[in-house]
């Protein structure tokens, strides 16, 4: 590989257009990662309450696991 087309092709690579575009284009993709996070571990508290309850309640303790379980009865 030639040095002069090594330094072309950083140049162009390094540039201002470049990087604003990977900006841009990434942008989504890292506060959507962050928002995910963000809500997994807001709603990871909520289910362990929910299933606490869940498990303490003798109603639930006292049915038998089938295939078709119907909660609404």
């Amino acid at each position: 590989m030639n040095e002069a087309t090594f330094a072309i092709a950083m140049e162009q690579f390094f540039s201002v257009g470049v990087i604003g575009l990977l900006c841009v284009f990434l942008a989504p993709m890292v506060f959507g990662a962050i928002t995910a996070y963000y809500c997994h571990k807001a709603q990871e508290k909520i289910t362990d309450q929910v299933w606490n309850e869940w498990r303490e309640d003798e109603t639930f303790q006292k049915q038998k696991v089938t295939s078709s379980i119907n909660y609404n009865d």
